[in-house]
């Protein structure tokens, strides 16, 4: 890309006023513009909008220094990824009218403790809360939660929870409802279970203080409290002691959307909570207050791409979960339509099974790597203009930035894996290859994959099926051997699934991984932090638990009736501050 024409091109449309701030800015980060270059652009535009707040600080590329000025609360960064809230727009949003989502297809539960899927963060998070969110920098905010405060040695934290907030079965919420989420949750997800083995004792000193006492000090107390995919969404304590070990089908949070009614493959239906007990002051990413405008959100499963694009263009949909790059040039070409493109939110992965079956052995797995170009996979999947190739696991807008183990990445070279078959005598034996099309890139990377490995003198299955399934074999080692999927942006490296080690699907049980994710979780000084990452990125690309592809552009595509949808989605659309004309 000729980046200074590109300047140069910016530079003109910010002087002559055809462009703002805002879009000046995710212009520039999308195109990976220097951090004064940025600058230039920004003061060309003046400060006549509301995008004054954001400095080009935090919207640069990453040095990979791990530098702590640039790091936010908790160690995590200042993201330029991400973009100002809403609050501006949303203080004049009028209420009325039923927002249609076309998600790619039904959701594998309703319960947000029992899955990572991201299809279920879209309807989730409206219904539920977390005890803490991410503002629009990527720094950590009370949500249910009033404060968390924790002693000189560490070893005691006390969590203050919100007073007067109602679930939408009436109920107040109180710390038996936080404490029985935290057990459930604990008791399901990777992340919640090492939280909880950190914690000796609980202490209920009120309805709404709870003490807990650790093992050790904890530096990842409220970032894992702060998680989204699998997140520790509160419920009712009633709610979960109904439910026990099963799957809560209906569920009942503190959002500002309730749960009314799920017609499988058909429907999930939510309308606004009138007793929402928002929090004061403006809406701030994904915390803050939060306006529910729209009277109710209709989430309709829509697994064929063509059918969301011709429903987007007739305006049967306001929103679509997913459209490929494919579609940007059409959509963004509708009279009724807004489109633009936004720095990524995740990046591909081909996840490989190291429990059971054929690539168990290292060598084999290190084959695949060798073989795969990059370039060729994304440009299938994403298409021309929508990708980077970046070896660094967390992106480069963040302070986590870092390009260990880059030598082994696109590393193209059939040869090189056909050496490392011979070496680990490859007798042909199939590899199941799984993926779907409802997520038309991953089923396009599989396809260019599949062509390389054979290549390099693979045999390879490849095993097509709807998304809930792929999900559900996910957890069922006999059932595949690679199978593709994405991981999304986290602002804390700790937080990533990948980091779940021995848990996340894909079963990356590494020893020496293991504790280097465990002293990661529990420092909490940023450049202590930041050297133990290097070595675990190092340990990822040595060991090839998965395949990192690359990053994945957003495309941000919706009805221009649809008002309010803020520009930051890194960690999923927000659907609440939205209004329809």
């Amino acid at each position: 890309m000729n980046h200074d024409r590109e300047f140069f091109t910016l530079l003109d449309e910010a002087t002559l006023g055809r462009l703002n701030r805002r879009q000046v800015l995710k212009r520039a980060v999308a195109l990976g513009l220097s951090v004064p270059a940025i600058s230039a652009l920004l003061a060309a535009c003046g400060s006549s909008d509301d995008e004054t707040s954001t400095s080009a600080s935090t919207a640069g590329s990453g040095s990979g220094s791990g530098n702590a000025a640039t790091a936010g609360a908790s160690g995590t960064s200042s993201s330029g990824s991400a973009s100002p809230s809403a609050a501006a727009e949303t203080e004049e949003g009028t209420k009325g009218g039923t927002l249609k989502i076309a998600m790619v297809g039904e959701p594998p539960t309703l319960d947000i403790h029992q899955t990572t899927g991201t299809i279920f963060s879209l309807i989730g998070w409206n219904i539920s809360e977390p005890l803490f969110a991410w503002d629009d920098n990527y720094k950590i905010i009370p949500m249910l939660a009033e404060s968390l405060d924790t002693s000189s040695d560490g070893l005691t934290v006390t969590l203050k929870i919100r007073q007067g907030v109602k679930f939408h079965n009436g109920e107040e919420m109180k710390a038996a409802d936080v404490l029985a989420s935290m057990d459930r949750w604990g008791g399901l997800s990777g992340i919640g279970g090492n939280l909880l083995s950190m914690i000796d004792n609980t202490k209920t000193v009120d309805d709404y203080t709870i003490e807990f006492t650790l093992a050790q000090p904890y530096g990842m107390f409220q970032t894992a409290l702060a998680l989204t995919n699998q997140g520790c969404a509160i419920y009712p304590k009633s709610v979960i002691d109904a439910a026990g070990k099963n799957q809560i089908d209906e569920p009942v949070g503190t959002g500002p959307y309730k749960f009314v009614e799920h017609q499988p493959d058909r429907l999930i239906k939510l309308e606004r909570f009138d007793d929402y007990a928002a929090l004061p002051g403006k809406p701030s990413g994904y915390g803050g207050h939060k306006y529910a405008y729209v009277d109710e959100i209709h989430l309709i499963p829509v697994s064929d791409e063509a059918a969301r694009v011709a429903g987007l263009q007739s305006g049967d949909y306001d929103f679509p979960e997913n459209v490929s790059s494919d579609q940007f040039e059409t959509l963004k070409s509708a009279s009724n339509l807004a489109a633009e493109i936004l720095p990524p939110a995740g990046w591909g992965v081909f996840l490989i099974n190291l429990k059971q079956g054929i690539m168990t052995d290292v060598k084999i797995r290190q084959a695949f790597q060798a073989c795969l170009d990059h370039e060729a996979i994304c440009e299938a999947g994403y298409g021309k203009g929508f990708y980077r190739l970046d070896p660094s696991i967390m992106f480069k807008e963040t302070a986590w930035y870092t390009d260990a183990g880059k030598e082994l990445y696109n590393r193209k070279d059939p040869d090189a894996a056909k050496r490392l078959l011979d070496e680990a005598k490859y007798d042909g034996t199939a590899i199941r290859f799984t993926c779907t099309k409802q997520y038309q890139d991953h089923y396009n990377r599989s396809v260019v994959a599949k062509q390389q490995m054979e290549a390099a003198g693979f045999k390879v299955d490849l095993l097509v099926y709807d998304w809930a399934t792929v999900l559900s074999q996910q957890q069922q080692p006999d059932k595949w051997d690679i199978t593709t999927t994405g991981i999304s942006f986290k602002p804390d490296p700790a937080q990533l699934s990948v980091m779940d080690v021995c848990h996340f699907a894909g079963w990356w049980c590494s020893p020496d991984t293991g504790q280097l994710v465990e002293q990661l979780r529990a420092k909490s000084d940023f450049n202590e932090r930041f050297e133990i990452w290097k070595k675990i990125q190092t340990n990822f690309y040595n060991e090839v638990p998965m395949i990192k592809v690359g990053d994945a552009l957003q495309t941000l595509i919706h009805a221009k009736r649809l008002h309010g949808l803020s520009s930051q989605t890194q960690l999923g659309p927000i659907l609440w501050n939205t209004w329809l004309e």
